[in-house]
């Protein structure tokens, strides 16, 4: 049995961006490198298969609310909420919840969520199968998660160090995560391919990477 876990618990598992952490990872016309707008494509695609025209979703952990416009602009029923208090996008406002726990968001849209996307969350949770627990009970309607994180432990890198994360996923530790979690995995792969070789080598040469632009080289989505 997954033990219950209360919102405070949930505060100290996951690591809420400072607005300096924010700015330093969403920084103006962040939406327009090449890195989210990949990203945001590839999500999409995963919600078009996964989710129908009457389905409402929540990004947990949305930061400023790009993927919840993505989302609504393809004909979606997508909010999102966010420890942190960032900055959101003018036209996500209505639909994001800053300061906000998921299990506090109002009750009428909590029945009503059927899918979650968890966009680079999961490696800033210490305990991952007590928060996914904790998720599925808040939403009782929820039937499916979207799920990208940072991938391949071997190029953990001060990225990883700045944004207090706890692990790179691969293909057995999702694996791992699912089985203890009560979940199937329905479909998986890894993005930013060409992106591997370049970080293994600055991982290998000590590079250090450079903390203004986009992180987590080498991601993949489940």
């Amino acid at each position: 049995m997954i033990d219950r876990v209360t919102v405070s618990d949930r505060r100290q598992l996951c690591s809420a961006f400072s607005a300096e952490e924010f700015d330093e990872d969403f920084p103006p016309g962040y939406e327009r490198h090449y890195w989210h707008r990949a990203r945001s494509a590839i999500v999409k695609s995963y919600v078009f298969a996964s989710c129908g025209p009457g389905d409402t979703l929540l990004d947990i952990g949305a930061a400023r609310g790009h993927y919840v416009s993505v989302l609504r602009k393809a004909g979606f029923d997508a909010y999102g909420c966010d420890l942190g208090g960032p900055w959101v996008h003018e036209e996500a406002r209505p639909f994001v919840f800053p300061k906000t726990d998921f299990a506090d968001i109002d009750k009428e849209l909590r029945d009503r969520v059927t899918t979650v996307l968890l966009l680079d969350v999961l490696e800033h949770i210490e305990q991952p199968v007590s928060f996914i627990g904790a998720i599925f009970r808040a939403l009782p309607a929820l039937r499916s998660l979207i799920i990208t994180v940072p991938a391949r432990q071997e190029l953990w890198s001060n990225y990883d160090e700045h944004y207090r994360h706890f692990l790179r996923y691969d293909v057995t530790e999702l694996r791992k995560l699912a089985l203890r979690s009560r979940l199937s995995i329905k479909s998986y792969s890894y993005f930013f391919h060409a992106l591997y070789v370049p970080a293994l080598l600055m991982k290998k040469l000590g590079v250090r990477l450079r903390l203004a632009r986009p992180k987590h080289p080498g991601c993949m989505d489940c």
